[in-house]
């Protein structure tokens, strides 16, 4: 094998197994966004460009995340929607220099400890987390007519879940990260 299908097998294999890492960073930045499907594309539209700008052995992780970082800016310039989502861009610069991406092992732990605290939840409030967040998922507006319950109650609904989830994983994962 020459070396440079191999540098190409270990660059899929990188941008492939980093893949919930960039949803995930960008999920954070820009939670309740739609466009994370689209943005995740982007950024791996443009690592796949730049693939010969990364330096193997250095940080994928990082790598990929510094562009997602720089892809929100430029859809948020885009949309000029810096007031919808959660973060001022300046407080969202501090949380991405304060977080570097958690290695891939760890998100197999979160995983799991997800599950498990899952199965906790009673039969209704499961079923409304997985119509909100499973793929297909739907919007507040949809979640609203299927439950014949107010947006401003779903949201605190599902805050409270998140919350509830949160904190069973918190307890059910050790500081290390790994179960």
């Amino acid at each position: 094998m020459s070396e440079s299908s191999a540098q190409y097998r270990d660059f899929v294999s990188l941008l492939t197994n980093h893949q919930e890492v960039i949803r995930a960073y960008l999920i954070g930045m820009l939670p309740g966004s739609p466009d994370i499907r689209d943005l995740l594309q982007e950024v791996n539209i443009f690592l796949w460009e730049k693939q010969k700008d990364f330096k193997p052995g250095s940080n994928f992780g990082a790598w990929a995340c510094t562009v997602a970082y720089y892809k929100v800016l430029e859809f948020r310039k885009k949309k000029a929607i810096h007031n919808k989502y959660m973060f001022d861009p300046r407080v969202a610069d501090l949380l991405y220099q304060e977080k570097s991406p958690s290695p891939p092992e760890s998100h197999e732990a979160k995983r799991n400890a997800l599950r498990h605290c899952l199965s906790k939840l009673s039969e209704k409030q499961r079923k409304l987390i997985e119509a909100r967040y499973e793929s297909g998922r739907h919007d507040l507006n949809e979640l609203s007519t299927m439950t014949g319950r107010t947006n401003a109650s779903l949201r605190v609904t599902l805050h409270r879940l998140r919350q509830t989830l949160k904190q069973c994983i918190e307890n059910k994962i050790p500081e290390g990260g790994a179960l």
